[in-house]
């Protein structure tokens, strides 16, 4: 199974693939959390997981297409990048009332995240070949997008529990979050 992380170019694309999966599986379950602690609204915690998943409805049919059609490498440079900007303008969406821009940023990071997939997935045959390689690398490539899947988002919970929202500790909830039943 580990035969393609002797390939250079495979390793690092892979452990770059990896950050950035981490990256925004954390960002699955700490960015809804995180307004739904603030807010205490239901409505605006679904529209935080409505901007997460709806890049996927709209854009998944048509990232194939735009992955064969592009130079795959450049593509997962620049959808990378995107994202990181996009993860950058979160920052600017956390203060309270200013949840439009954390949406838009929302949409846009998991836009890039999108467009990134299938660009990997086209990439890795080129960067490790056919044969016992590819089946080394499409196993690392599964086995590490489970395992980010599996333990990005409550690693995600942990760090906010950790590090806790802006402006909100367990000792000023009254004061900082409206109560749950109180729609902003």
């Amino acid at each position: 199974m580990f035969q393609a992380l002797r390939v250079r170019d495979f390793r690092l694309m892979w452990a770059g693939g990896m950050v950035s999966a981490f990256g925004s599986w954390l960002l699955t379950l700490a960015i809804p959390t995180h307004i739904f602690l603030v807010t205490g609204s239901l409505r605006a915690t679904g529209l935080a997981a409505a901007a997460e998943y709806l890049p996927l409805l709209l854009l998944g049919p048509a990232a194939g297409v735009l992955a064969d059609r592009r130079d795959r490498r450049r593509l997962m440079i620049g959808t990378n990048l995107f994202c990181a900007g996009a993860v950058a303008v979160l920052l600017l969406g956390l203060a309270p009332g200013r949840y439009g821009v954390l949406y838009a940023a929302l949409v846009a990071e998991n836009a890039g995240l999108v467009l990134y997939g299938p660009a990997w997935q086209a990439r890795t045959p080129e960067v490790v070949g056919t044969g016992s390689l590819l089946s080394s690398a499409n196993a690392l490539n599964a086995a590490s997008s489970g395992v980010v899947r599996l333990a990005g988002g409550p690693l995600g919970g942990i760090l906010l529990v950790l590090a806790g929202p802006a402006g909100w500790s367990p000792s000023t909830w009254p004061a900082t979050c409206c109560p749950p039943w109180r729609w902003p």
